[in-house]
């Protein structure tokens, strides 16, 4: 892979995580939505919607990484990326788009609440699953290998152990630790890429 196509995955990688993490602080609550009027629903379609959006942003990135770091682990770590989006853009839709939708209807609103949870639960952990797998396939570029590994079991086990909860504040700490491991990618990636650095 060339310079050039190393430096467009990484911008990719840092457009798709700094979006999200600079919006991330106005996640409104659950409580919020209920009774902070069309200004709150304004705000939680914004913040969904950006992070929507910074999801396939993020994937071409990580395709790019793929590229640079081909191997049958990085090609199991982009897999499992892949499926850990597919969740989050089912949660995140049902939180930003139709929670705002059903305040007045406790019993749908809950149910709504109890599917989010599934799919934002599904996706940390295959989105950890990940982070692990890639840390084992860009072993020779320690500092994003070794933040792979312990910040993808931090989100497995912490899912796993009912530790990490999914709230607006456990979505924050989530998005902060993978923001941290995609803003390491991209840095090596800018230097030079993982030529050779692969399984």
């Amino acid at each position: 892979m060339s310079t050039t196509e190393e430096r467009r995955a990484a911008i990719a990688l840092l457009i798709g995580v700094i979006a999200p993490l600079l919006i991330m602080g106005m996640h409104p609550t659950g409580a919020d939505i209920t009774t902070g009027g069309a200004r709150l629903v304004l705000m939680n379609h914004m913040v969904h919607g950006v992070s929507l959006a910074a999801q396939p942003v993020v994937f071409l990135g990580l395709l790019g990484l793929w590229r640079s770091s081909r191997s049958d682990v990085a090609t199991a770590a982009l897999v499992f990326y892949a499926f850990g989006i597919v969740a989050i853009l089912s949660a995140a839709t049902l939180s930003g788009f139709v929670a705002p939708d059903l305040v007045t209807d406790r019993l749908l609103l809950g149910y709504t609440y109890e599917l989010n949870q599934a799919f934002a639960k599904v996706s940390v952990a295959a989105i950890g699953a990940s982070l692990i797998l890639w840390g084992v396939a860009l072993r020779l570029a320690r500092l994003p290998a070794a933040a792979g590994v312990i910040i993808g079991a931090v989100l497995v086990l912490g899912v796993l152990t009912g530790w990490l909860h999914l709230s607006a504040s456990g979505i924050v700490i989530v998005t902060l630790l993978q923001g941290i491991w995609i803003i390491l990618v991209a840095t090596q990636l800018l230097r030079g890429g993982f030529h050779g650095r692969n399984v």
